[in-house]
């Protein structure tokens, strides 16, 4: 009698289990091509910008110059084209700022390409202003750097408004520009580095608003690289443009007790005033809670991704 009520029990949660994974197998194709997939020991690599910059020096820490080639690219774009071309194995690209906000074209561009996150980096922003060697304040007319870093050191520019801002492609590309043009009217914003490289003198110290200023990379792939280290998800998503279709979808991350890092919309281009979610969350896709809620969100959206699963990145 016992065995018989202990085989009804087990058939009936094998059914539920079978229900919780149901319409799965997307998922966990995904799954299996990423354990699958071994990572390059001798990788090329692409970032954005010049020698100097702050996408160079997060992929030389990620990758600590284990690399058969770093290639600098002008466009945030053409890092991806590459990468979907198999020119380079892997791309850098700066996704957030703690100061200033998610870096908006990136967002778009991954959702755009069917590419992966495999890693992600952080790396310490300590914004500088640099002028040829010999430039005083009185001087400075044009200050140049890529926009975040002038809204990082926004409250240091009003108290200079007699200086024109000019946003350039990036801080290294600014600096360099700066080298080049010999004026001493003209200055940019960047990192010691960017100095030193380009012989520009310091002009003023830690100029951001925030001194805990720090930007985040994301590493990019074809494919995803799912080790048993990996321990951040990230999703996108879009939902129904019904009341409660975004409630009920968040609540799959807490009724499998799982962390929600960070979620982020932008506007789907094709209908007006309807939008697409970025997810991050803690966990690994080899996880059952984790490959339950994805399954029923993925049920529940009108769009649905897996944008990689990786090691978070440490401060």
């Amino acid at each position: 009698m016992e065995e018989v009520a202990y085989k009804g029990i087990m058939d009936r949660l094998k059914i539920s289990i079978e229900n919780l994974y149901e319409d799965s197998e997307y998922i966990l194709n995904q799954i299996e091509e990423g354990i699958n997939t071994l990572i390059n020991p001798s990788p090329i690599v692409g970032y954005q910008g010049v020698p100097g910059a702050y996408g160079e020096e997060a992929a030389t820490s990620y990758f600590q110059e284990r690399w058969t080639a770093c290639i600098q690219y002008e466009e945030f774009e053409d890092i991806l084209q590459a990468l979907e071309k198999g020119e380079i194995d892997y791309g850098v690209l700066p996704i957030e700022n703690s100061s200033a906000g998610e870096v908006l074209d990136t967002y778009d561009l991954i959702k755009k390409y069917d590419l992966h996150i495999v890693g992600e980096q952080i790396v310490k922003v300590d914004h500088k202003l640099l002028g040829i060697p010999g430039t005083t304040l009185e001087q400075i007319k044009e200050v140049y750097s890529h926009p975040q870093a002038l809204s990082q050191c926004k409250e240091f520019l009003k108290e200079n408004k007699v200086w024109t801002q000019r946003a350039y492609v990036n801080t290294a590309a600014a600096c360099q520009y700066v080298a080049e043009a010999k004026e001493y009217s003209k200055v940019a914003i960047g990192s010691e580095r960017a100095a030193r490289l380009y012989g520009l003198e310091v002009l003023k110290e830690k100029i951001q608003f925030n001194t805990n200023n720090f930007t985040r990379f994301i590493v990019l792939s074809q494919k995803m690289h799912i080790t048993k280290a990996c321990n951040k998800v990230s999703i996108i998503f879009a939902t129904e443009h019904i009341s409660g279709s975004l409630y009920n979808i968040l609540g799959h991350f807490a009724y499998n007790g799982l962390n929600l890092l960070k979620i982020h919309s932008r506007p789907l281009l094709e209908k007006k005033w309807e939008y697409y979610f970025f997810a991050d969350l803690e966990g690994n896709l080899q996880d059952a809670s984790v490959l339950i809620a994805l399954s029923k969100i993925r049920q529940q959206s009108s769009y649905f991704k897996i944008l990689g699963n990786y090691v978070q990145g440490e401060s």
